[in-house]
C-alpha cells in the first residue's frame, strides 16, 4: 500500500508572508476601517477568505480585543436602590427591553458576569430553578482554583421545561463552573402536606437538604405575580392551577422566592399549596450570608419590590426598565 505523501511544511519565507498577510488584513479592517469586501478586492480573494483570515489573526494573537472594565454597580440608580432597600449591591443591565423573555436573557448574561465576583472560593452554593437562573447557569464561565458544591434549593417540576427542573439547572451551572452538583430527586409540589414532611426526612434527599444549612451563597429567581406572565412563558407560578392562582391573587401575592409566596409589602403568605411544596425553608434562606436575586422585565417590578422587602435578597441583578420602575414603586 502506498502511503499518502506528507504535507509540505512551509518555509520561513512563506511563514513570514502569511504572518504579514494576517497582520495587514487586520490593520486594514480594525485600524483603517476598510470593509471586508474592499479588503478582498485589495488582496485578490473572496470575502469569506478575508473573514477566515481575521479569525486566524485573532487566534494567533496578532489581534487582541480589550474591553474596558465594567463599572456596573456604581451608577446613581444602582446606588439609590441599594440605599433604599439596604442591599449589599444592585447590578442593572443597561438594556431597555420590554419583552419579558428578552429581558430575562439580558439579566442572565449580566448575572453571569457579576456572579464570579460574589462566589466564594470553596463551600456550598445553592441555585433555584426558573427561566432566568437556568439561562444564567448556561452562560457561566469556568472558575479555576475553586472547590464548590452546588445544590438545588427546591424540587423539580415534571412538566414545563428544563428550567423548572432544579437538578438540571444545578448540573448545568456546575458543568460550566467546574464544580460538583448534588441532586434532589423529589418533586416540587406533592399532593399532601404529610407527604412533603416525610420526603424532607427521607434518606434519599437528606444529603441535599442537610447542605442547606451550609450555604455560603444562594442564587434565586423571582417569580412573577399569579397571572403576571403570558401563557407561553412557563414559570413556577404558572404551573399552579387556575383556582390556586386566583386564591393567591386574593391573598395579595405578587411573586415567589424558591416557591415561597410573598405580598407587595414583603410578607410571606402561607397558603395551602405552600405546605405541599418541597423547598428550602424561608428561615434557612434568611441565614445565607448572600442571596442573589436575578430577575428581569418591567412586568416584574412589583414582584421585585415585594422580594427585596422580604429582606431575603442581599444582591439584586435586573435590567434598566425594571430598575427604574422599581424605583418609582418604592416612592
Amino acid at each position: 500500500m502506498v502511503s499518502a505523501p506528507r504535507p509540505r511544511r512551509p518555509n520561513s519565507s512563506e511563514v513570514h508572508e502569511q504572518h504579514e498577510l494576517l497582520r495587514w488584513v487586520a490593520d486594514l479592517y480594525y485600524l483603517q476601517q476598510q470593509g471586508q469586501a474592499e479588503i478582498a478586492a485589495l488582496i485578490g480573494t473572496s470575502v469569506s477568505k478575508v473573514s477566515r483570515l481575521l479569525a486566524e489573526a485573532r487566534r494567533q494573537g496578532i489581534v487582541t480585543i480589550h474591553v474596558s472594565p465594567s463599572r456596573v454597580g456604581d451608577s446613581e440608580l444602582e446606588c439609590a436602590l441599594k440605599r433604599r432597600f439596604g442591599l449589599q449591591a444592585v447590578y442593572v443591565a443597561p438594556a431597555r427591553v420590554s419583552e419579558p423573555s428578552v429581558a430575562s436573557r439580558v439579566v442572565a448574561l449580566m448575572a453571569a458576569r457579576v456572579l464570579p465576583r460574589l462566589l466564594p472560593r470553596e463551600g456550598v452554593v445553592g441555585f433555584s430553578g426558573g427561566y432566568t437562573v437556568a439561562q444564567l447557569a448556561g452562560a457561566l464561565e469556568p472558575l479555576p482554583d475553586t472547590d464548590l458544591t452546588l445544590v438545588p434549593l427546591q424540587g423539580n417540576w415534571v412538566d414545563g421545561g428544563a428550567h423548572l427542573h432544579n437538578d438540571q439547572v444545578c448540573r448545568d451551572a456546575a458543568l460550566r463552573l467546574g464544580a460538583r452538583a448534588l441532586s434532589l430527586p423529589a418533586p416540587m409540589v406533592v399532593e399532601r402536606a404529610d407527604t412533603r414532611d416525610a420526603l424532607l426526612l427521607d434518606r434519599s434527599i437528606r444529603p441535599v437538604t442537610a447542605r442547606w444549612s451550609e450555604l455560603r451563597l444562594a442564587v434565586v429567581g423571582v417569580g412573577a405575580a399569579p397571572g403576571g406572565l403570558p401563557p407561553d412563558y412557563p414559570s413556577v407560578m404558572g404551573m399552579l392551577s387556575a383556582e390556586v392562582q386566583l386564591e393567591l391573587r386574593r391573598d395579595g401575592v405578587v411573586g415567589d422566592l424558591c416557591a415561597h409566596m410573598f405580598d407587595g409589602e414583603g410578607h410571606f403568605v402561607e397558603q395551602e399549596v405552600s405546605r405541599r411544596t418541597l423547598s428550602i425553608p424561608v428561615e434557612s434562606l434568611r441565614r445565607v450570608p448572600c442571596v442573589v436575586a436575578v430577575a428581569g422585565g418591567v412586568n416584574k417590578a412589583a414582584s421585585l419590590l415585594g422580594a427585596v422587602r422580604t429582606g431575603v435578597p442581599r444582591v439584586l441583578v435586573t435590567d434598566q426598565l425594571a430598575a427604574e420602575r422599581l424605583q418609582q414603586l418604592a416612592v
